[in-house]
Formats: structure tokens, sequence, C-alpha cells
């Protein structure tokens, strides 16, 4: 069975283990400002290797309390939205899959990202409207 993939937007500076992100061959698509979280990244994955990721994202700066998450969608279907949050959110690291135009799931992401401390207008993944 083909593994499905997902093309991700992770920031570089929330990993512990920055070469894990140039082993699956990530691209800087956008440097930030402050040098701490370096740039955001692009790369190729699939379910599984989210979840790799997932555990290498614990790394913060301002606020320990609040967790990063990482966002995609897929290849073959770009209305298949995925939101990962790092080992950090206190949960282990969650993941939500679910349609772009799902205004229902997408809140709940949006929820679940508020009750972890992000601020609502930094859950942009991949430009959806809540």
């Amino acid at each position: 069975m083909k593994s499905r993939k997902y093309r991700m937007r992770v920031v570089r500076g929330a990993f512990e283990d920055k070469s894990m992100l140039d082993q699956l061959g990530a691209k800087t698509i956008e440097k930030f400002e402050r040098d701490e979280w370096e740039s955001i990244d692009e790369l190729v994955v699939n379910l599984e290797q989210i979840k790799e990721l997932q555990k290498n994202i614990v790394h913060h700066f301002d606020d320990k309390s609040v967790p990063w998450y990482m966002d995609g969608d897929g290849i073959e279907d770009k209305d298949n939205v995925i939101v990962a949050f790092g080992a950090d959110d206190g949960e282990g690291g969650r993941i939500f899959q679910f349609r772009r135009e799902d205004r229902e799931a997408t809140s709940e992401v949006v929820q679940y990202g508020i009750s972890k401390g992000i601020p609502a207008e930094q859950m942009d993944f991949m430009d959806v409207k809540f």
C-alpha cells in the first residue's frame, strides 16, 4: 500500500535536532527576523515521519508552556489538511487530519491550539480561514 505524503511547514528553530529536517530534504521558504526561530521550512513526509518529527519539537524560547505545531496538506489532495502539535503539547503530540472545507474540524483544531496557549491569530495553518 502506498503511503500518503504531506507537504509540511515547520519552524526550524522549534526542533532540538535540526539534522532530522535536513535528512528529510527540508527547504527554507521564509527566514525569520528572530534568529532563534531561524526559518519556515517545507518538507514532504508521510504520517510516520510526522510522528517522528513531533517527538523532536520541544524547543522553546519565550514561554515553555506553549507548544509548537506544524501544518501541511496532501501532495495528491491539497484539501486534505494535517496539523500536528509537537510532543511539547502536554499530550505527547496530537495530530488532526481533516478536509479543508470542514469548518467544525477547523474550529476543533483552533480551539485545541488556543487551549494550549497559542494565540488564535497564529493558528494560520495552510491559510485555512476560521
